[in-house]
């Protein structure tokens, strides 16, 4: 299957869109472009059986799915992608992607999914900061962070988006909420920027990124975690405890080998003076 990236689909729903037809089919070419698809009775030239052309047909559609699959997962992180495929496909009334044409609607509908989610991600993680500067005794709940809240509370949380719901919600649940939403908004795009700041801290710990040269996301993960290490007398959630906890989830690199080198590296940045 032909790789292309999210770009070139974005560019061609784009293109669609300005000329009014968003039910445009596309296809991937085997040079990795996208194109029109236009309904053929013939291949090369010659006439076919309706077997052949619709066996052909149907082996095209399903690359082209695939290639806007993961171009998705590419961009936005395997979680976020995948969900964003889905709800494109879902949203036309397809369970599976790989029986229908890729239309410019399909992309715009996707692409929209993945930005507009990462959006209410990062804000509700703020939202979360800022309950927990107003109610600064719950950081003093033993082990937050590390023990995990109800998953039922979590996606309730995170479907509805409803900041009201913060309020009453335990302490336990609010943090395993922030850092689901830091594991699965995540993109591969500040995956790589964290992982330059890596090598570089893993050449020489001294070298750390400005707050604000980090993805949102992660910036705000840092915030989080030094608040939580400023009770840990009560918590028991030290910078080393909050650096494994977080360390894994501010990147989408799978080398076991930088896991220890990413726990230290966010430890770093909580124990670093405001």
């Amino acid at each position: 299957m032909t790789n292309i990236s999210l770009a070139h689909f974005q560019s061609a729903a784009e293109s669609a869109a300005i000329s009014g037809n968003l039910n445009q089919k596309l296809t991937v070419t085997d040079s990795g472009d996208l194109q029109t698809r236009e309904a053929s009775s013939s291949l090369a030239g010659k006439l076919v059986s309706w077997h052949k052309l619709s066996s052909s047909e149907g082996t095209a559609k399903a690359q082209d799915q695939g290639a806007f699959r993961t171009a998705l997962q590419d961009k936005f992180g395997k979680e976020l992608g995948e969900q964003a495929y889905k709800h494109a496909c879902s949203a036309y009334g397809y369970t599976d992607g790989k029986s229908h044409s890729l239309t410019a609607k399909q992309i715009s509908t996707g692409i929209d999914f993945a930005v507009r989610h990462k959006h209410e991600a990062e804000a509700q993680n703020k939202g979360i900061i800022q309950h927990f500067t107003r109610h600064p005794d719950e950081l003093s709940t033993q082990g937050i962070v590390r023990i995990p809240g109800a998953k039922s509370t979590i996606n309730s949380l995170i479907s509805s988006r409803n900041p009201d719901a913060l309020e009453g919600t335990s302490p336990h649940a609010l943090a395993s909420t922030f850092r689901q939403n830091l594991r699965d908004n995540l993109t591969d795009d500040d995956s790589r920027i964290v992982l330059g700041f890596v090598e570089q801290f893993k050449k020489d710990n001294s070298q750390l990124p400005q707050s604000d040269d980090l993805p949102v996301l992660v910036q705000d993960a840092v915030t989080f975690a030094k608040m939580v290490e400023g009770h840990k007398t009560d918590n028991d959630m030290n910078a080393t405890n909050l650096g494994i906890c977080f360390g894994p989830s501010i990147s989408k690199n799978g080398d076991l080998q930088l896991a220890g080198t990413l726990n230290q590296f966010f430890t770093t940045l909580i124990n670093r003076p405001d």
